[in-house]
């Protein structure tokens, strides 16, 4: 007989959610730069400061992708799931806030 710990299984919801969460608006930055490649050579017409503010717009269209897939996960009854996208998306704000503001 075989005894399974649900701790693990829920820290490995956890963990998934995290990575689903982090795909989102990575993802988006990745089509971004695929989409408009002089972004990435440095030769655009855009400032640091327009730059940045770009940056920070995609994030957090990203954000907005992953509210629909906390509420998705929440709706199938996913709750570590749905922990896991929250805590990524949260961490995910708070590097785009700095970046944008204090760097």
């Amino acid at each position: 007989m075989e005894f399974r710990n649900p701790q693990n299984r829920t820290s490995r919801s956890i963990m998934q959610g995290i990575l689903i969460a982090l795909i989102a608006p990575v993802g988006s930055l990745v089509l971004l730069f695929f989409k408009y490649p002089v972004l990435l050579s440095g030769e655009s017409n855009l400032t640091k400061i327009q730059l940045k503010t770009l940056i920070f717009q995609i994030i957090s269209l990203g954000l907005l992708i992953n509210v629909g897939l906390f509420f998705l996960f929440l709706r199938f009854k996913k709750e570590s799931i749905s922990r896991g996208i929250l805590a990524a998306s949260l961490i995910v704000l708070l590097a785009a806030v700095i970046h944008k503001f204090l760097l």
